[in-house]
């Protein structure tokens, strides 16, 4: 077991406890790693809904595949953790991260999402800078990668003000199959694809459940339009610190 898979086991023991306090002026945020209580189901159900947009795959989901979610592609997963986010003691939402690219060093952010009702200004500027912190610490990453649409411009400005960097963009075309749609690359000429060992097929940001095949398509003369793109961006711990102003938090491990 590599020292990545080794870490996260450990840091999974710590569940049902306070990993993560920050403070921001008079509120309290805590991150704890995700479970199966009805409470995080609910919301990660209804976030799923909510940001269907946002997601590489469109299909019906339930509870019940939001559980199996957190069972079978976080909890049972060596390569994948889940903190659900907690401010003033209301769950608000979540941000995990998961994948090893051993030549690069480097892991995904993915699974950042937030209630949109919850309305405290900067909450999850100030939440992605202390967790990527935490990761290029505990984990000794020389880079985090990341992958989101090009029209999910919100979410990209909260990147930019973290020191994220845009790499690429990967053309995109719609793809129906009998769960629903999928977005699949297109592929160059060299028909060679962009996104990585580390775009994971059971992220919620960039597929979720089910698996996703990664293969791409071939771009011919039948299908070579893109519909839609995918960002790649990617954070060095040294631009992360150029915008991490005075924080106060702690982790608890």
């Amino acid at each position: 077991m590599n020292s990545f898979r080794q870490k996260l086991k450990e840091i999974k023991k710590y569940v049902n406890k306070d990993f993560m306090r920050i403070k921001l002026d008079s509120n309290e945020i805590i991150l704890r790693i995700v479970d199966t209580n009805d409470d995080t189901v609910d919301l990660l159900y209804d976030l799923r809904e909510k940001y269907s947009n946002m997601f590489a795959t469109d299909f019906e989901m339930t509870k019940e595949k939001t559980k199996e979610w957190i069972e079978k592609y976080i909890l049972e997963n060596t390569e994948r953790i889940l903190f659900m986010i907690y401010v003033n003691e209301r769950e608000i939402g979540c941000i995990g991260n998961g994948g090893f690219d051993e030549k690069n060093n480097s892991s995904q952010l993915d699974n950042m999402m937030k209630d949109p009702t919850f309305k405290i200004p900067g909450i999850m500027t100030i939440v992605e800078k202390v967790y990527l912190k935490w990761m290029f610490d505990c984990f000794e990453l020389s880079k985090i990668v990341g992958y989101l649409f090009s029209d999910n411009e919100r979410m990209m400005n909260i990147h930019k003000k973290c020191g994220w960097v845009l790499i690429d963009t990967v053309p995109l075309k719609k793809v129906f199959h009998e769960e629903g749609i999928r977005w699949e690359e297109i592929l160059d000429d060299s028909g060679l694809p962009k996104l990585n060992a580390l775009y994971d097929s059971s992220s919620p940001v960039t597929a979720n459940y089910p698996p996703v095949r990664r293969k791409g398509i071939q771009n011919d003369s039948n299908n070579q339009i893109a519909e839609r793109y995918f960002n790649i961006i990617e954070l060095t711990r040294k631009n992360l610190m150029k915008n991490f102003t005075k924080i106060k938090y702690e982790i608890n491990m």
